[in-house]
């Protein structure tokens, strides 16, 4: 597997992580963990209480409430009209969830939710390793990648920015798009 591949695929779990964050325990570990490694290495060190405080509430705000939220991290939102949630989308996520032999774990999310999307290319990516599944799986990401995740986490993101968040977690949007940019990349899937 190449190394951007590799890097990506690190990538996307590290993202995976924060936007499934629980607490403000996981989610500043999360956080501090994608750091270090979009930093290559460099500081990694979670945030004192202070700016765990603030991350914790920044995130809240912005994408889990209570309160209307301006960027749900759901694919349906953004892709079956406005305030839908468990659309068309969330049934098609299902069905490439299902076919990489995976379930959602349903703790009251949809299989449209960010961090199962991004389990799900990472799973895809797996599969190019093997000869036989190769050609479906690259299929399935330029599908996820192109006609998915490339149409709304670019409208996620602009959302999410406009809510003008703090800078550590400005430093994930980046992340999420540079990860997102990369991934368009069909050649990625190529070399594998």
């Amino acid at each position: 597997m190449s190394a951007p591949l590799v890097s990506l695929r690190r990538t996307a779990l590290l993202l995976r992580d924060v936007f499934a964050a629980r607490t403000r325990r996981e989610l500043c570990a999360a956080h501090a963990a994608l750091m270090a490694h979009v930093r290559d290495g460099g500081p990694g060190e979670p945030p004192d209480d202070a700016e765990a405080a603030r991350l914790e509430y920044a995130f809240n705000r912005l994408f889990i409430g209570p309160d209307k939220v301006p960027a749900p991290p759901y694919a349906s939102v953004y892709l079956d009209g406005e305030g839908l949630h468990m659309g068309a989308s969330t049934l098609e996520m299902r069905a490439l969830l299902h076919s990489l032999g995976r379930t959602v774990p349903h703790g009251g999310q949809p299989d449209d939710f960010l961090p199962y999307e991004l389990e799900a290319w990472h799973g895809l990516t797996c599969l190019l390793h093997d000869a036989a599944a190769r050609p479906a799986a690259r299929d399935a990401l330029i599908w996820l990648c192109e006609e998915h995740l490339g149409r709304w986490l670019p409208v996620f993101l602009g959302r999410a920015r406009q809510a003008a968040p703090p800078p550590m977690l400005g430093e994930v949007l980046n992340a999420l798009e540079a990860w997102l940019a990369a991934s368009l990349q069909r050649s990625l899937y190529e070399e594998a």
